[in-house]
């Protein structure tokens, strides 16, 4: 966000709020508990969805039946399943574990945050606020299962190797408090269960991070914000905003999560989900990136020929305006004498106009979208130019967009063709200013595979759309 790094992109779409909002609606992939789970009553629980692009976000819970409840929680969210299947080689190295049904894992983990609460022992933080949203919610309608907690009802605190002395003797006191004395047992320095392996579990997350930043145990900013009330919230937004131009990573970092807090606060849950819904039902379409198709070059199938060389060029010369426009500029205008009657320099040529920021883009799409109206590539830009450019997106013609329309006769896209139309829908969630499309429009990118890049480019506009919507509906 410093202006020494014009362009760099931001990201803003949270895991978290995704977690939070969306991902009970996923499908239970499978899950784990610690197999001999009733005799230690030490135990780690895994819970696993998947995603519609076949990935998988599993959330991991540190269980103490015996006292202290929810110890610790971690996730890995949206990861494909060879990473998921490692993460769960390397818990299965540590202890031996076993498949079970979704409502004992349920059970197992409520069961130690209601006998933990009896005694005054609140779930660990990251349980709280993100990882409790993978469970369904704990009503009746999920099958009652009695788990033993504690020695015959009586709490047991066993001191791990990593509880000190000093936490200790806090436990201890709140035990003598909420329990009585006489009514509670302690086991000093236990280490028959290995307790050591499990926090090395959640300690040793990285290995599995490798380039995201799902989960952080020492996300001291995240947790900051959550504890936060609104209008404190509020007033630290209004303060840093007209700031954010000049801000380093660090500070850019914790702008970040302070707005993801913000608008944590603000979406409705129904709303957001009905949005996304209609958009993951509005975007369904199979993506190929296996066949290059006459269409995204602006050719309609079996009008003309035009080889695979050409194709590749066209793909090629995409890459390098996206990478140095200068040298793709100069392969461009080489391209253009090559290829006559061919709509896609056309499309390159406009990106390199927007590269470019020109004066002549305006003019320039509005001409080349008249010329070239079967051409989807160019009408996607012509779309989200009007967007743009019109206070009104009901006044623009083929609004609402549907993919039907937009690529009409196609049962595959191109990635480049979806990205575009994902500029597009992003820039109608935008510009109509309701945070609960805005919102769920960053969900749903999730169930799409897509590039890093591409994926950044549109977390970089979704952040930017927050921050209008924050700036022009929380100032008074």
């Amino acid at each position: 966000m410093a202006k020494s790094n014009k362009g760099k992109v931001i990201q803003m779409l949270s895991p978290e709020n995704y977690i939070r909002k969306k991902v009970r609606t996923l499908p239970i992939y499978e899950c784990l508990v610690r197999s001999d789970w009733e005799e230690t009553k030490l135990t780690t629980v895994t819970v696993a969805r998947n995603h519609t692009n076949g990935n998988i976000t599993v959330c991991s819970y540190l269980v103490d039946l015996l006292c202290l409840g929810v110890k610790d929680s971690m996730y890995l969210f949206n990861v494909p399943v060879h990473k998921y299947e490692e993460f769960k080689e390397k818990v299965n190295g540590e202890m031996e574990m076993t498949e079970v049904d979704y409502a004992l894992a349920h059970n197992i983990v409520y069961a130690g945050v209601e006998f933990a609460e009896e005694f005054g022992f609140k779930p660990h933080k990251d349980f709280e606020s993100v990882t409790k949203y993978m469970l369904e919610e704990d009503t009746e309608d999920i099958e009652l299962i009695e788990i033993e907690c504690g020695n015959e009802g009586r709490p047991v605190y066993m001191q791990g190797p990593f509880d000190d002395d000093a936490k200790a003797r806090r436990i201890i006191a709140q035990l003598e408090k909420n329990a009585g004395p006489g009514n509670y047992d302690y086991i000093e320095g236990f280490d028959e269960f290995d307790d050591d392996d499990d926090d090395e579990e959640f300690d040793d997350y990285d290995e599995f991070d490798d380039d995201e930043d799902e989960f952080d145990d020492d996300d001291d900013d995240v947790n900051e914000f959550s504890e936060m009330a609104f209008e404190e919230k509020r007033e630290l937004f209004l303060g840093m905003s007209p700031k954010m131009n000049d801000m380093d990573d660090e500070e850019g970092e914790r702008f970040i999560n302070l707005i993801d807090s913000i608008v944590d606060d603000l979406v409705d849950v129904d709303q957001h989900n009905k949005f996304y819904d209609e958009f993951l039902e509005e975007l369904n379409i199979e993506v190929d990136e296996d066949e290059i198709p006459d269409q995204l070059l602006g050719i309609r199938s079996g009008a003309q020929t035009i080889s695979d060389e050409l194709k590749n060029r066209f793909l090629a010369i995409y890459q390098l305006i996206n990478e140095n426009p200068e040298l793709g500029d100069e392969e461009l205008k080489l391209f253009q004498k090559e290829v006559i009657g061919v709509p896609g320099v056309y499309f390159l040529e406009l990106l390199l106009l927007q590269m470019e920021n020109s004066s002549k883009y305006p003019k320039k799409i509005k001409e080349y979208a008249r010329n070239y109206p079967h051409y989807p590539l160019i009408q996607i830009l012509w779309a989200t130019e009007q967007v743009i450019t019109e206070k009104n997106n009901k006044k623009i013609p083929g609004y609402p967009f549907k993919l039907e329309t937009l690529f009409p006769d196609r049962q595959t896209i191109h990635p480049i063709e979806q990205f575009y139309t994902l500029m597009l829908y992003a820039f109608v969630s935008g510009t109509e200013m309701d945070i609960n499309k805005i919102e769920a429009f960053s969900s749903v990118l999730w169930e799409f595979d897509l590039p890093a890049e591409q994926g950044m480019v549109l977390m970089s506009a979704i952040s930017i759309f927050k921050i209008n919507y924050l700036t022009a509906h929380i100032r008074n």
